[in-house]
């Protein structure tokens, strides 16, 4: 069942609420990507996260029919470490999405992908994934192209972005994205699990 809520909450916010979970491996930027888009900052030393962190943020969107709603995504950022395992399973349990991130500079963490897309569907199988092939600002150092991203887009059905921490680029585009179609999800006919 989909964590979703609506309506007044303790902190007298009105409105959607769905929460959300990063994957991937360990060292790809998941709690970087976090920091920039909520607090628009970049830390260039790596900092391990131990077990979960979360934030809140909220997005605005338009509906179908047009009229602005707010959206509130709780993020839930998960070390990629192995030993974490059980404990990513708790946590992804009632996620409305997941963002999963590999980094372009790692080609292990690519070939990773369909371990995490699969373990997200296992727990989450009609919640919304996005793809994110993040660190794209290190282009000398790139080693997975575009097209692997593009295939893995194709075969996880998922929307895909070449995303950069460390410059912005597409972070933005990534929770808005999250934002409206978890919306949707929730407020179409689809029969999506709600909280």
């Amino acid at each position: 069942m989909n964590e979703t809520t609506t309506g007044t909450d303790a902190e007298g916010f009105d409105g959607f609420k769905f929460r959300v979970v990063l994957l991937g491996e360990a060292t790809v930027g998941k709690t970087s990507l976090l920091r920039r888009y909520t607090e628009n900052s970049f830390d260039e030393e790596y900092k391990q996260t131990i077990g979960t962190t979360f934030a809140s943020t909220d997005v605005n969107i338009t509906d179908d029919k047009g009229t602005n709603r707010v959206v509130r995504l709780v993020i839930w950022d998960m070390g990629g470490q192995a030993t974490y395992k059980e404990l990513r399973r708790q946590y992804m349990k009632g996620a409305s999405a997941a963002i999963i991130v590999y980094d372009v500079t790692q080609p292990e963490s690519f070939m990773a992908m369909n371990t995490w897309y699969q373990s997200f569907r296992e727990v989450c199988p009609n919640s919304i994934a996005i793809i994110c092939a993040n660190k794209v600002d290190l282009q000398g150092k790139r080693m997975v192209p575009v097209e692997p991203g593009q295939m893995l887009r194709d075969w996880f059905q998922a929307a895909y972005y070449e995303t950069s921490a460390k410059t912005g680029d597409n972070v933005n585009e990534v929770f808005t994205r999250v934002a409206e179609e978890v919306f949707r999800s929730r407020n179409s006919d689809s029969g999506a699990p709600q909280m």
